[in-house]
């Protein structure tokens, strides 16, 4: 009376990386060929966002005495706002409190930020050379076709 039922996985690709000694990861999932593209487009956000400090603190330098506690507080703000952005990006891209599984219950700065990056960067240059590799098999040359 019971069904066999054959069946197949696939391996979505998908990396799961621990961020913390919590077990929170995140997921980088290769087989999604937008991820890459979407990774880079988050990251060019995020340098946009940096980018338009310099005409925020320009302001604040023309408004406020430099060093004065009016024009400590105001790019005090400044800073936490831009790195509030950030961190928003990153959540956003990765999923609601990727920071804080990352970093803890802090905004954190721009070497922090970096430094994960970074820690990111070789899973992608892998990916990149693994499906180079896997792509070789089905170049023109070898399947006979011009």
């Amino acid at each position: 009376r019971g069904v066999i039922m054959d069946g197949i996985r696939v391996n979505s690709g998908a990396k799961r990386i621990e961020v913390n000694d919590n077990g929170d990861y995140i997921t980088l999932n290769f087989a999604d060929q937008s991820f890459p593209t979407r990774f880079f487009a988050m990251l060019d956000r995020v340098l946009e966002t940096t980018e338009a400090a310099s005409p925020k603190e320009a302001e604040i330098k023309e408004k406020f005495t430099v060093g004065g506690l009016d024009y400590t507080r105001a790019m005090a703000q400044l800073n936490e706002d831009i790195h509030s952005a950030v961190v928003s990006e990153i959540d956003g891209f990765f999923g609601v409190d990727t920071c804080k599984h990352v970093f803890g219950d802090i905004v954190p700065g721009i070497d922090l930020i970096d430094d994960f990056f970074q820690q990111l960067m070789p899973y992608f240059q892998k990916y990149g050379q693994e499906r180079t590799r896997r792509m070789s098999k089905y170049s023109a040359e070898r399947t006979g076709n011009v």
